[in-house]
C-alpha cells in the first residue's frame, strides 16, 4: 500500500467552494466552481488530466476516503489532499503542467492575464478563478502569516518574518497594504504565484490582482525542510 506525508506547510482550512479544485468523473477532469461578477456561477471542467486524478485518488483511497473530491495547488505546484473522517491534509506529489478551464468560448486559468491575454497590473480586477492557498497580511501591515495545527490542540502562527527575513516580510506587506489598507486581511496565493484579494470598496466585496510572489523571498518549499511529519 503506498503512503503519503501529512503536508507540514500551510492547509486551506475553511476556505469557500470556490476556492478550492475537484476530481470529477472517472476521465481525470478537474472541476471548478466559478463566481462571476454579475452572480452567476459557472461549472467549470478541464481537459483531462488523469496523472493528477490519479495523484488525488490514491490519497483518498489510501486514507478510507471515496475517490475523487477536492484537492489543493500551492505556489510550489505541490498537490495537497485532504483525507480521512479526520481531515488530515497530505502530499500528493508535484503537478506542473497548468489547469486551464473552458467554458461558452472563454478560457479561465489563475493566470494573471485580461480577457485579451495581456499581463494584469497590481490593482487590476482578479477576473481569474478563487482557487488558492490562504495567508494573512497582519493588522499592522508590516508582516504575513498562516496558521497550522502540528498536533491535536496546538495552533500555530508562521511568520514570514521569521521564515525568510523581516525585510523580506516587510517588502511584501507594503505591496500588500496599498490595496488592502493597514487592517491586514486575507489574500491567495495559486499555483502561478499570482496574488489576489477580496477587497471591500463602494460596490461591495471584489477581488483584486496584488502581484506575484518572488518564491526567494517567500515562505520556504515546506516539503524541504529538515522536520516533516509523516503518516
Amino acid at each position: 500500500m503506498k503512503t503519503f506525508t501529512v503536508f507540514p506547510g500551510n492547509c486551506p482550512h475553511n476556505v469557500s467552494k470556490d476556492a478550492k479544485y475537484s476530481v470529477r468523473g472517472t476521465d481525470g477532469r478537474v472541476g471548478l466552481m466559478y463566481s462571476t461578477a454579475n452572480g452567476e456561477r459557472w461549472h467549470m471542467t478541464t481537459d483531462a488530466h488523469p496523472d493528477l486524478a490519479d495523484m488525488v485518488n490514491d490519497v483518498k483511497r489510501t486514507h478510507g476516503t471515496a475517490a475523487r473530491g477536492p484537492f489543493y495547488v500551492n505556489e510550489y505546484k505541490q498537490v495537497i489532499v485532504p483525507a480521512g473522517d479526520d481531515v488530515q491534509y497530505y502530499y500528493a506529489g508535484t503537478y506542473k503542467p497548468p489547469l486551464r478551464f473552458d467554458f461558452e468560448g472563454k478560457t479561465i486559468s489563475g493566470e494573471p492575464l485580461n480577457p485579451q491575454g495581456l499581463q494584469l497590473r497590481p490593482g487590476d480586477t482578479w477576473i481569474g478563478p478563487h482557487a488558492g492557498i490562504p495567508y494573512v497580511l497582519a493588522a499592522a501591515g508590516n508582516d504575513v502569516y498562516y496558521r497550522t495545527f502540528p498536533r491535536p490542540n496546538v495552533e500555530k502562527k508562521v511568520k514570514l518574518s521569521d521564515e525568510r527575513s523581516r525585510s523580506a516580510a516587510e517588502q511584501v506587506a507594503r505591496l500588500l497594504s496599498t490595496f488592502k489598507g493597514s487592517g491586514g486581511g486575507r489574500f491567495y496565493v495559486n499555483e502561478f504565484c499570482s496574488v489576489f484579494s477580496p477587497v471591500n470598496g463602494m460596490d461591495g466585496l471584489r477581488y483584486l490582482y496584488i502581484g506575484q510572489i518572488d518564491l526567494a523571498s517567500w515562505f520556504p518549499d515546506p516539503m524541504r525542510s529538515p522536520v516533516m511529519s509523516t503518516s
